[in-house]
């Protein structure tokens, strides 16, 4: 559902290659009657079925929804779905289970009654809670970032959960399918700018989660960044704390991972790593009179910050390989 957005492109290019998956069905309500080849034309050629209106589809034989839909657009829907079905959101709906906390970020929410029983989809976190639910939130692709390297952290208490500051630049494909003047690739070609003005959604739900995850209260401050390319996210992560420490306490904690991989000697990560895969990369920089410690981490956004971890869930949930259908090589160049 909502597969004319940039995230409902990326999951159907996933989703094609993936061997236990069979697309019965592609809803859009704006987009209903049209082939997604006249959408997108990197689908021409490939067999698919026309989109739908949400209406018009009928769920009796289908075992998972994704919803790439804008946020609060799953949440009207949700009382009209079968219990049968497997949701997987990629939009904000149930991400924040505290709902004042939401109404402050976002309108007010369209359907409450369901937040407590998303579970947040952070797939190498929470993987245990994933394996029992049938309701996934997925994370935002700047809090995949920032969470991944910090929760296992914050937890060892290997860093002090005071003055947490993140600096973290994007791709354009980050604010979406939109026909925004300020997203123009005239406006950003050669250009770098900050915005949300100190209120990013993701703030919050970067608080929320870390809170939930490890019981203790944290207070960032976050800035992201547009940059001038299709994709891509960088996050300069810094936090006070042993360097040492930190980098031994990262490599043990996902030695076993498929797609979380800690640089050594001193290698730090740029973006062209991660580029098409559901990876994310993370290197440590140590600094000289300072005891601050900058975590760099990178990921696609369409993919590990959205697309990505949504089909990693999935194979979470269906006991599949983890990696079934994924990535974990990036383009190059």
């Amino acid at each position: 559902m909502g597969a004319s957005g940039y995230t409902g492109a990326e999951l159907l290019r996933i989703l094609l290659k993936h061997p236990r998956i069979n697309i019965k069905k592609i809803i859009g309500d704006k987009s209903a009657g049209k082939d997604i080849s006249k959408i997108f034309s990197n689908f021409s050629g490939i067999k698919l079925p026309k989109i739908n209106s949400f209406l018009n589809t009928n769920f009796s034989n289908i075992d998972v929804l994704f919803s790439c839909a804008p946020s609060g657009v799953l949440s009207e829907k949700m009382n009209s779905l079968s219990k049968h079905l497997v949701v997987i959101d990629l939009s904000a709906d149930y991400r924040i289970q505290n709902l004042n906390l939401y109404n402050e970020y976002y309108e007010s929410h369209k359907n409450p009654s369901f937040i407590k029983k998303f579970t947040y989809g952070l797939s190498e976190i929470f993987k245990s809670e994933i394996k029992k639910s049938k309701l996934i939130a997925c994370p935002g692709c700047y809090p995949t970032s920032v969470l991944i390297p910090l929760i296992p952290i914050l937890n060892a208490g290997l860093i002090k959960n005071k003055d947490i500051i993140i600096d973290s630049k994007s791709g354009i494909t980050g604010a979406g399918r939109n026909l925004k003047s300020d997203l123009l690739f005239s406006e950003n070609f050669g250009s770098l700018k900050a915005y949300g003005q100190g209120k990013h959604r993701h703030k919050p739900e970067i608080e929320h989660i870390i809170k939930l995850c490890t019981k203790k209260k944290v207070s960032i401050t976050f800035t992201p960044h547009i940059i001038p390319i299709n994709r891509g996210i960088l996050s300069s992560i810094y936090v006070k704390g042993d360097f040492r420490k930190i980098l031994d306490h990262l490599n043990l904690f996902y030695k076993k991972s498929n797609f979380v991989k800690i640089s050594q000697d001193n290698n730090l990560p740029k973006i062209g790593d991660v580029i098409g895969s559901n990876l994310c990369r993370i290197g440590l920089i140590k600094h000289y009179n300072s005891e601050y410690i900058t975590i760099i981490s990178v990921i696609d956004n369409l993919v590990k910050g959205a697309s990505g971890q949504a089909v990693q869930n999935l194979n979470i949930i269906m006991r599949y390989r983890e990696e079934l259908g994924l990535d974990n090589q990036s383009l190059s160049p």
